[in-house]
């Protein structure tokens, strides 16, 4: 009757040292998360710092006012080049049509008077 009792107290021990071991491994994973969490609090409000926000907000909105006027003038250069490449398209027709009406004229007139 002693061996039962003693043996499931030992049971019982080594439970509650299992236990103990995981509680010890869970206060430091908590501590690791608790001291992380700190750290990202502390830099957020280094960077969220009313005295630092204002002057990044101008510089990004400066940044980005001069990104839409290159924006702007560059659109407008691709406008121009697409105009000037629908004229340069055009060109080897209009030399077809112009060049046929006066290649026709000296040699088309000795042809025509052959065949008269």
């Amino acid at each position: 009757m002693i061996a039962v009792a003693v043996s499931l107290n030992l049971v019982i021990a080594l439970f509650c040292f299992y236990v103990a071991w995981r509680l010890w491994r869970l206060s430091k994973t908590l501590g690791a998360v608790a001291d992380a969490l700190t750290n990202w609090d502390r830099n957020a409000n280094y960077i969220l710092d009313p005295a630092v926000v204002p002057p990044a907000i101008l510089l990004g909105q400066t940044g980005t006012a001069n990104l839409r006027q290159r924006y702007s003038r560059l659109q407008l250069q691709v406008q121009r080049l697409e105009q000037l490449m629908a004229v340069v398209g055009l060109l080897p027709m209009a030399s077809r049509w112009l060049g046929g009406v006066r290649r026709r004229s000296p040699r088309s007139a000795v042809a025509l008077a052959k065949r008269r």
